[in-house]
Formats: C-alpha cells, structure tokens, sequence
C-alpha cells in the first residue's frame, strides 16, 4: 500500500498547495501553479479524479492559522476523499508537533491516503505510520532551528525599518540591498489614495467599501471591501511609511472561554512602530487629518479573546449568508451585515428578544403539540433554504462558465482568471457544504425526539439571564444551529424576519 507504483485509478482526492520554507520570498501565485500543474499532471496520468484544491496562501504555522488546512482536515473527516495529492508530507504537517498529530490522526481515521510524487502514505499501515512520524519528527526539528534564526534576526529588521511579513494593500514586496521592503503598487495605490481622500471629505467607511467595489477595487484575500477592511487601511501607519509589528494576537481555542481561535487586533498602544524603507502612500497632513476624525468618529473593537455577543456565530444573512456582526453606533449595539448595501440593520436588543421569544414559542407547542413543531421545521424553513441554495448553486455554475468563455475571447488574462475562478470556487465549496448540513438537518427534524428538545429550550431559557455572554452564546448553540436574518432598506426597527434551523438531537 506505500508504494508509489500503487493502483491510484478511479479515486476521488482533495489537491492541497502550500509553499515550502525555501520557497519564501518568491512569489505565492507562480509557486502554488507550478505545483499545481506537477501535481494535476501525476493525477491524469494515474487516474485520480480531483475534486477540489485548497491553496494555502497564508503562511503561518499553526494549524489554526491555515484555513484552507482547517477546510480540508474537515472534509476528510467527513470521508469526502480517498486521498489528498501534495508536493510532499512536509507541506500537510508542517509546524507544531500538536498540529502534526492532529493532521496525522485525521488520515489515518479516515482511511485516507496521502499521495506525494515520490510516495504514496496509508497511514492505517504500520510502516508508514511510522515513516511519516520520523519525516514530521525531523521536519518539526528544521522548523525549530530556523525559527531560532528567525527570531535572532526578526529585531534588528525592525529596527532597521525593513522587516515585511506579507505585502498590505497597495504595495508589493522587493529587495533593496539585500533588505526586503515595500515599493508602491500603482493600480492598488490608486484606491488607498480615495479611501484617505474620501474620508477625509466626510464619506464613511461603508461608502467608501461600495464606491471603490464599484470602481473595481479588489482586496487581496476576498472578493470585495467590507466596513472592516477599509477601516483597518485607514488606521495602518504603514501607508506613511512606517513599519508596524504586533498588531494582532492569537488566541487559541478555550483559553478565554473562545469556542474557536481567534484573532484580536490590539489597541495602538501596544503596537511596535518604526520608520521603514518603503516609500508613503499618503501624505502625512492627510493621514493625521483621517486619524482625528476616526479618533472621533470610530469607537474601535475591545475585543479581549472573550465573546461580547450572546448571536455569535448564529445569525447569518440570507442574502449573502455571510455571519451578522455587532457593532455599537452611537453608543448602542446593532446587529448589521459587514457586505455593504446588503441589508438593512436593527438594534442587537430587538434581535436577541426576537430569538428567545422563538424560542419560549417553540417550548409552548412541543408541550401541546410536539409532532406539529418537528414538521414545521422540515417544511417551512429547511426546504425553503435547501431551495434557495440549489439556485445558488445553478448560478456560481454559470458564472463558472462564462469564466471560461471570458478567458477564451481573452477579456481576462490568467492572473485575473484564477483569481475570479477562486471566488466562485471558494462560494461553491461554501454552498455545498451548507447544502449538505441543511440535508442532515432535514433528515434529523424527522427523526428527533420532541422530549429531548424541549428539555434543552427549556434549560437554555431557565439558565439565560442569570448568564454572561460567553455563557448566553454557548446556550444557545447548544439548541439553534442557524439564525437566517431578512430585513429590507428603509423599514420599520421591527420590520426583519428570523428563519431558524435547530442542533438536531
């Protein structure tokens, strides 16, 4: 089973992409391509069908600093593959031993292959479980010697002004006498240039994200600008020319109550700032001018690794099904979609009521009529989104054709192309997966117990307001699943609709 010569036809498999150590520094694009190609040319030539390709893009360590890894680890889990394609095991396992063995662990209970070009691992095998503990064990080494190095360097860079992790907006990384720094990107500094000036003529951030989307501005790691990511280029020195380090903090799971690791970006106070190399975007004048009216305007995120919000994680949008965010506006909190012009917000109070008045209903008639209220979940609300996202699904299909037939009349080069195609992908992936827990959670509605049900609601409800928040949001994970919220423009503060789908039992 671990040779390479092995009979690999007919399986289905996962392609995974990330570059290697030596490869830092080169570019992530025409790395992750080339890799690409090696590795779609050994899967036609041995039969393998691939069904999907997660390409690694950021470059951290830890596992929870890897989404694409965290999205393929899932789906083997699931028993989506018979075995993931990449360069070599270092690429999967790279980083700490923890992360080695959770990634480890996952194949081998799944009873998926990891297939390189030089070895095919059955990690159900016993020599090849063990071969793959001694190459992760003496990848592991490497990567505490050249973190050693790093770290010995990683100061002095800073103080030298040329330290760049990873290129913002509106810049791309060179090297300048050996040093790595930031030189201007033209067709990007163009919009970093609109954002200042516009702000600083009274627009905000939202109006901003819509006009400069419109214009065919594009971040780097989504498909449009949002409130959020325009709000964090205005804050960014960096666009001054000063070099900015510890912005943000990784807080891993559980270690505040956090059901998941997160990310917390720290109030200026505690960053590292200090002169770079690299040429300003803006003048300093304007800068200072954008930075008064945020200080004034913008009341940042004191996000401390503990969760704020009772809705964490639950409401969605049904436009666009992107997660409901809080955001307190002149003192209070609204719950609001971070896709601009999406859909309208409401007071967070008025959501939160609305979800436990749900609730307190859904008790009262399985009470009475337990039967009734199971049936209803499987009509009214999961066949209706099970529906909608078979639409959605029809048309990222069609979009993904007229992908196609752009590249061929050569309206998109292959940049731009893969760039598009990876939205789409990255949205069918997305629904497909929704696809597949809105089935379960058909086929579970069928199947459960009125008796258990009422049992969780009522607890959630005799034990919420005696709750703090983190405890509010774990309670009511425990019995709702997804929260869907519907609110047209210019409607009444009660004018919005909740459909909900709850944790089968």
């Amino acid at each position: 089973m671990s040779s390479c010569n092995q009979d690999l036809s007919g399986l289905d498999a996962g392609l995974y992409l990330r570059k290697s150590r030596m490869e830092e520094g080169l570019d992530t694009d025409e790395v992750l391509a080339k890799h690409q190609k090696t590795l779609l040319d050994y899967a036609k030539e041995h039969g393998i069908h691939i069904i999907e390709t997660y390409p690694e893009v950021v470059s951290g360590e830890s596992l929870y600093a890897r989404p694409q890894m965290l999205r393929l680890l899932q789906d083997v889990e699931d028993g989506r593959y018979d075995c993931v394609l990449c360069m070599d095991l270092d690429r999967l396992s790279r980083g700490r031993m923890k992360d080695q063995g959770i990634i480890l662990d996952a194949f081998k209970d799944s009873e998926t292959l990891i297939v390189t070009p030089e070895k095919v691992y059955n990690l159900s095998d016993e020599i090849d479980e063990e071969y793959a503990e001694l190459k992760t064990f003496m990848s592991r080494r490497e990567y505490k010697i050249i973190n050693k190095r790093l770290r010995r360097g990683l100061q002095q860079s800073i103080e030298d002004g040329c330290y760049v992790a990873n290129a913002p907006y509106g810049y791309k990384k060179v090297t300048i006498d050996r040093k790595p720094t930031l030189e201007i990107y033209e067709p990007e500094a163009k919009f970093v240039r609109m954002m200042f000036q516009l702000y600083a003529q009274g627009y905000g951030c939202v109006s901003i994200a819509r006009h400069i989307n419109a214009l065919g501005a594009r971040p780097h790691r989504s498909a449009e600008f949002n409130r959020s990511s325009v709000a964090r280029i205005l804050h960014s020195p960096v666009y001054v020319g000063k070099i900015v380090w510890n912005q943000k903090k990784h807080i891993k799971k559980g270690i505040k109550g956090n059901t998941k690791n997160i990310v917390i970006y720290q109030p200026k106070e505690k960053w590292t700032i200090t002169d770079g190399l690299h040429p300003p975007i803006v003048d300093k004048e304007l800068f200072d001018q954008v930075q008064a009216i945020l200080d004034k305007r913008y009341i940042p995120s004191r996000n401390d690794g503990t969760i704020k919000s009772p809705l964490a994680g639950l409401v969605k949008c049904a436009n666009c099904g992107m997660n409901m965010q809080r955001l307190v506006m002149k003192g209070e909190p609204y719950l609001l979609c971070n896709r601009p012009g999406c859909c309208a917000s409401t007071r967070f109070t008025l959501v939160e009521e609305r979800v436990l008045e749900y609730l307190e209903r859904t008790l009262e008639q399985l009470t009475l009529s337990p039967t009734s209220v199971l049936a209803g979940r499987d009509t009214s609300v999961l066949e209706t989104t099970l529906t909608a996202i078979h639409k959605e699904l029809a048309s990222t299909q069609r979009q993904k054709s007229r992908l196609y037939e752009l590249l061929e009349l050569g309206e998109y080069d292959i940049p731009t192309f893969r760039e598009r195609m990876d939205v789409v992908k990255n949205k069918q992936s997305a629904l497909e997966r929704k696809e597949a827990d809105t089935l379960r959670a058909i086929q579970d509605a069928k199947t459960s117990d009125p008796a258990s049900l009422a049992a969780k609601i009522k607890y959630v409800l005799d034990n919420y307001s005696t709750s703090d928040a983190t405890q509010r949001n774990a309670l009511l994970h425990s019995v709702i699943q997804t929260v869907f919220y519907h609110k047209e423009k210019k409607t009444k503060p009660t004018a919005f609709y909740l459909d909900f789908i709850l944790v089968p039992n």
